[in-house]
């Protein structure tokens, strides 16, 4: 839907956007103020309980609290997240809010992008471009310059649509007083309901939402296919690691046969924490600078998580090799783990298991491999 789309990209835009320049402003606290008669010639960073605007920031401003309000005037656009976020002043660019209720009672020369319970537009609303909502409760009684995109649960429209209306709801009406000057498309379970006095420049469709087709469990031959995937897309994923970090192989081998329960522990150290890390790195980056180094730590941690389980099947199929006195060869090892444990993950529950523990074991093992292999060597004798 093209409302999750513009959401999704709402979301992207908000967090690589939301780190301060050398020379932004940064306030935090219990509340967060600009006066009247205060005029902030630059970025805002608010983080408070509550965050008011009552003068001018000649820039963006990216807040975060319980409550936030704009009554004074923001030139460049607003990124809010809170339980309430209300524009009752101007904003010069788009405003992109997350939060419990978002009103808006002035003026938004961009586009409005809001994730939210219930959004507002009153009468004095007012909305350059185009508004793209998903929310429980949509009231538009202002004006819109372009399209709306809406959904969620109910919609009411009250005000002006300078184009066209495209919406998913569970229920959507228009009043006497609406006017959209393209078409509405809409679906719904529910024919909306439209006012006589409504004006519409163009058409009315509706169209039932699509019902989901049972789904019709996987035969033997699809099972078995799905299977072979797996095996041979972490098959070369392991290889990969062998053949051009022959290094960290043998040090997670290693780290595998002599320290398996401390690879346990650190796997699971590092399951848990590293996803705690790279949040407050972000966090603590988007205040003095450096936030991507919690990007960094999100993109060590989907590297690990890969590598976990083709690790672990190193050690497990060096296990069973060495339990039928077969020399071990790391390739070889890593096929025969492989099957073993993609096998025991077709059993319900105990594959699940298993599955899980093969991972913290991988991830472990990989993280001291890491971890040893920055150490210098010890110079020989």
């Amino acid at each position: 839907m093209r409302v999750a789309g513009a959401l999704l990209l709402g979301a992207i835009i908000l967090l690589t956007t939301a780190t301060p320049a050398a020379a932004a402003v940064v306030r935090q606290g219990e509340t967060v103020t600009v006066g009247p008669d205060e005029t902030i010639e630059d970025d805002l960073y608010a983080f408070a309980a509550n965050v008011n605007i009552a003068g001018t920031v000649r820039g963006d401003v990216i807040a975060a609290g319980a409550n936030i309000s704009v009554d004074g005037t923001v030139t460049g656009n607003l990124m809010a997240a809170g339980s309430t976020v209300v524009v009752r002043g101007e904003v010069g660019g788009s405003v992109r809010a997350a939060g419990a209720t978002v009103t808006v009672h002035g003026k938004v020369g961009g586009d409005i992008l809001a994730t939210t319970g219930d959004l507002t537009i009153l009468g004095t609303g007012r909305v350059g471009r185009d508004v793209f909502v998903q929310s429980g409760t949509l009231t538009m009684a202002g004006a819109i310059g372009r399209d709306l995109q809406a959904g969620g649960g109910t919609a009411t429209l009250d005000g002006r649509v300078g184009h066209d209306v495209y919406a998913e709801l569970a229920s959507l009406r228009l009043t006497d007083r609406a006017v959209v000057d393209g078409s509405v498309f809409y679906t719904s379970e529910r024919e909306a309901t439209v006012a006589a006095g409504a004006r519409i420049g163009g058409s009315v469709q509706r169209r039932p939402p699509e019902r989901a087709q049972p789904q019709v469990p996987p035969g033997p031959t699809a099972l078995f296919v799905d299977w072979l995937r797996g095996l041979v897309g972490l098959l070369l994923l392991g290889l990969l690691i062998v053949i051009f970090f022959p290094g960290f192989s043998r040090r997670a081998g290693e780290a595998l046969v002599h320290r398996p329960w401390v690879s346990l522990g650190v796997g699971v150290g590092v399951l848990i924490g590293l996803p705690l890390l790279a949040v407050l790195l972000f966090i603590l980056g988007s205040l003095v600078g450096g936030w991507w180094l919690g990007l960094v730590a999100l993109a060590a941690y989907a590297v690990l998580l890969a590598v976990g389980v083709p690790v672990a099947a190193v050690g497990v199929g060096g296990a069973i090799l060495r339990v039928f006195g077969r020399p071990v060869h790391v390739a070889l090892a890593l096929f025969v783990g492989l099957v073993v444990l993609l096998l025991v993950a077709l059993v319900p529950i105990l594959g699940a298991i298993v599955i899980l523990l093969a991972l913290l074991f991988g991830l472990g093992a990989s993280t001291l491999a890491i971890v040893r292999g920055r150490r210098p060597e010890p110079a020989p004798a």
